[in-house]
């Protein structure tokens, strides 16, 4: 013999799991959201800047996308592997409940070697062109063009040694603030020539678009300051 529960009791406790239920679904939507702490909306442009770890990756492509070794066409992409995922809107595609934590890259002809030579490493990127993945050519949630590329680095560990000063030399030049580069330069060499304050504030101020200092290494004896391709060479 079957027993079936009646009464107003079963009811409220009816009623008690279903609010239940409710919390727990809304606590689960609350939680996906904390964890992709920042919102982007695509139409607006954003986001703008994103950092995290830069990937090189062949996907496997046209006619099954599951493996090159069975005859998938190979399709080489840049991936960011973000710091902290993100949630999207603002596109059809986009879908705000789901955290992001890679994007696609598309070098430009000015980040193309860039990519290239940062792949592994800790990158900052200035994004333009954002968009939704859409087809299964796109291997990450969101797609965008890589305008500048700069590796991440704690400066701290530079305190103390001559990089300081060679780094401070650079952001001035950026500024074009040939006076306060000079200031970095032997007193033989900042009097006259290219290296004099005026020299190089004529040359800097007036670049198409400014210096940008990309990565400092040491080299041997020496500290190598590789700066983004400029608009005309150093005279």
């Amino acid at each position: 013999m079957g027993w079936v529960a009646k009464g107003e009791g079963m009811k409220s406790m009816g009623k008690r799991v279903g609010s239940l239920i409710a919390i727990v679904f809304a606590l689960s939507i609350l939680s996906t959201r904390l964890e992709a702490s920042q919102c982007f909306d695509i139409s607006k442009g954003q986001p703008e800047h994103l950092s995290g770890q830069l990937i090189y990756r062949k996907f496997p492509g046209s006619p099954n996308f599951e493996d090159v070794t069975l005859g998938d066409e190979p399709e080489p992409a840049y991936i960011l592997r973000l710091d902290s995922p993100i949630c999207l809107t603002g596109d059809e595609f986009a879908n705000e409940a789901e955290p992001v934590s890679t994007v696609q890259l598309f070098a430009t002809t000015a980040t193309e070697a860039l990519l290239r030579s940062l792949v592994g490493k800790d990158v900052q990127v200035q994004l333009a062109s954002q968009a939704a993945a859409t087809t299964g050519h796109h291997h990450a949630p969101l797609l965008a063009s890589a305008v500048e590329v700069s590796p991440t680095k704690d400066i701290t560990e530079e305190y103390g040694t001559a990089a300081t000063t060679v780094r401070a030399f650079y952001y001035a030049l950026a500024d074009g603030n040939g006076d306060q580069a000079a200031q970095y330069v032997i007193p033989e060499k900042r009097n006259r020539g290219p290296l004099s304050a005026a020299a190089m504030t004529a040359f800097y101020r007036n670049l198409k678009k400014p210096l940008q200092l990309v990565s400092l290494e040491p080299e041997a004896a020496f500290l190598l300051a590789i700066p983004s391709s400029a608009n005309r060479k150093l005279p």
